[in-house]
């Protein structure tokens, strides 16, 4: 069950709380035009970047990216729940709030469901003395096993007797992935094996990764998909390390759920796993949210060789500085056990910049090489330069990769332009990429403008759907703001109760000063043209790469498919 209290109720004391007044209670804020100013109170900071806007109440940090309402400040401040926050709120102005159960809507009960399921595993690990043996001799203390909720799936009967016992309906295990059923019989998903429960950023479990004590196959386990977990689009551990990954600029990947907690152990908390060795662009894009560098730090057999190797091209296609960290043969979790915490930040000092890592990979072992295998590593490592968006960036790189294999430099730019044109690639032109804003800016002016009213809103919903947004947190907010309606910015914060979204609105309503005097139904409009016409273009631009790689490796049977699609695509715009 969960607290319940109606939106009247919420509405009402909103209604009668004073942002400015609320927040000045617990720090000073200072006038600056028509908001006020102040020192962040949630991270440390020497020039004043948290924002409070009385005329739309809501806060917002450019520092660290927290923002809200009058709810969401005391939650963050007293480190409440929601219900909480508006008790605490409405004691303030006299209102009294009483919280009362209700029965959980669909999604609740999948994570009422989840967090049930992981009281169980952590009270079997209590009782299971090889399982917590076991992480001892892996060096997990207490306080971390218990900070990251780790637990014991212990053998099918006691866990299917668990479910029975708690009313589990069988069709929601089954949807979350903890049981399977063959014939009549249910079965665990996971059996004895440690559990490591996943989080969503919010710190909901969402899913569970399972690890065998022994050696039998599989090792590890992860939730299939559901309802609330896809494996590609969160990353291990960033519940807790968002705040250290924003904090420091920079973010660790790691390969697995032991990597993350041993660093996390030793000190080291800017650290997360890709929950799996195949990063994929949804997790790169959380990363890029928080920091602009990122260390990979995958397991150096020949698996994480791989993905470290897909790891930097993904990256690189984000615009992320990298750096790869080598360990000599350990994994990250084995050298922080043996050889500590400094042994681990040496060799991260160390860390080879991504083109060096491609260089030291492709080269191998070899002492002397032939023209042709010259030539073998060069088209290997082009696929890697073409994502290079920085001409300095590039120009290092052809500069470091002339020296490693004593080629001319010019000879070499002449290669990757050959290259580029016989695999379809563009010719290098950094100047494109800065003078058109970034689909993510664009779409969330979209937002910004639709956040004056219903008005806007409906004009921007007759021609552009939820579908149409790119960006996975903008597509969010652009569903809440369809399906939900729209009063104010406040409101909508409360009504999403969500930090992400709540930092979103925020930071859109408090920087729409240059929207004063502007007709904001037309401008809407303008943008959604300007939208459509740049998916048309990337489906144009994406068409034509598609055709030029299968020119390339001879598949004529695809280039007529592509240049039909391409053919309709054109008849589509002209309508």
């Amino acid at each position: 069950m969960s607290q319940y209290i109606s939106p009247e109720l919420i509405d009402r004391i909103s209604q009668q709380v004073d942002i400015v007044q609320l927040i000045s209670e617990y720090i000073p804020l200072t006038r600056a035009g028509k908001n006020y100013k102040a020192l962040c109170p949630f991270h440390e900071e020497k020039t004043p970047s948290f924002i409070v806007s009385p005329a739309k109440q809501v806060f917002h940090c450019f520092g660290c990216g927290v923002g809200g309402n009058v709810f969401t400040f005391l939650m963050k401040w007293e480190n409440i729940s929601f219900p909480e926050a508006v008790k605490l709120l409405g004691e303030k102005v006299g209102i009294p709030v009483s919280l009362r159960e209700e029965t959980p809507g669909y999604w609740e009960q999948l994570y009422r469901i989840n967090e049930k399921v992981t009281e169980f595993f952590q009270n079997q690990l209590r009782k299971n003395k090889s399982a917590r043996e076991y992480l001892y001799k892996r060096g997990f203390k207490d306080e971390v096993i218990d900070l990251f909720r780790l637990g014991w799936a212990p053998y099918p009967r006691l866990f299917i007797d668990f479910c029975k016992k708690q009313g589990f309906p069988a069709d929601k295990l089954k949807e979350l992935g903890l049981i399977t059923v063959r014939g009549k019989e249910y079965y665990p998903y996971f059996r004895e094996r440690i559990v490591f429960p996943i989080f969503s950023l919010s710190g909901k479990i969402i899913g569970f990764g399972g690890r065998v004590l022994d050696d039998s196959l599989p090792k590890y386990l992860n939730s299939p998909q559901s309802p609330v977990f896809d494996k590609g689009k969160n990353l291990y551990g960033l519940n807790i390390a968002r705040e250290y990954i924003r904090k420091e600029g920079e973010a660790i990947l790691v390969e697995g759920y032991t990597d993350v907690i041993a660093l996390h152990q030793e000190g080291i908390r800017n650290v997360v796993a890709s929950l799996g060795t195949s990063l994929t662009i949804p997790q790169v894009r959380m990363i890029k949210r928080y920091a602009s560098r990122v260390f990979l730090a995958y397991d150096e057999d020949t698996a994480g060789e791989a993905a470290t190797l897909r790891g930097i091209d993904l990256l690189l296609e984000n615009d992320l500085q990298i750096k790869v960290i080598s360990f000599s043969g350990e994994d990250p979790a084995e050298l922080v056990r043996k050889k500590g915490k400094g042994e681990f930040l040496k060799a991260k000092e160390a860390a080879l910049s991504y083109i060096d890592y491609r260089i030291n990979k492709a080269l191998g072992k070899e002492i002397s090489l032939s023209l042709e295998k010259k030539l073998e590593i060069l088209n290997s490592l082009f696929f890697t330069l073409e994502k290079i968006t920085s001409r300095n960036i590039l120009d290092d790189a052809f500069r470091k990769i002339s020296e490693s294999l004593n080629l001319n430099e010019e000879s070499l730019r002449s290669e990757f332009k050959r290259f580029l044109k016989k695999k379809g690639g563009f010719s290098f032109s950094p100047v494109i990429k800065f003078e058109i804003p970034e689909q993510e800016e664009i779409e969330k002016r979209l937002l910004q403008v639709m956040l004056h009213g219903k008005d806007v809103v409906d004009v921007v919903k007759d021609s552009f759907s939820v579908d149409d947004f790119t960006h996975p947190l903008c597509q969010r907010l652009a569903q809440e703001i369809f399906t939900g309606g729209l009063t104010s910015p406040s409101h909508l914060i409360t009504r999403v109760n969500d930090e992400e979204l709540s930092s979103l609105i925020s930071s859109l309503t408090i920087e729409d000063s240059s929207l004063e005097g502007v007709d904001l139904r037309q401008m809407a409009m303008e943008i959604v043209q300007s939208l459509k016409r740049r998916s048309y273009q990337r489906k144009i631009q994406q068409l034509y790469k598609m055709i030029r790689e299968s020119e390339y490796r001879g598949e004529e049977d695809r280039v007529k498919e592509y240049c039909q699609q391409l053919i309709q695509l054109r008849k589509s715009i002209l309508r």
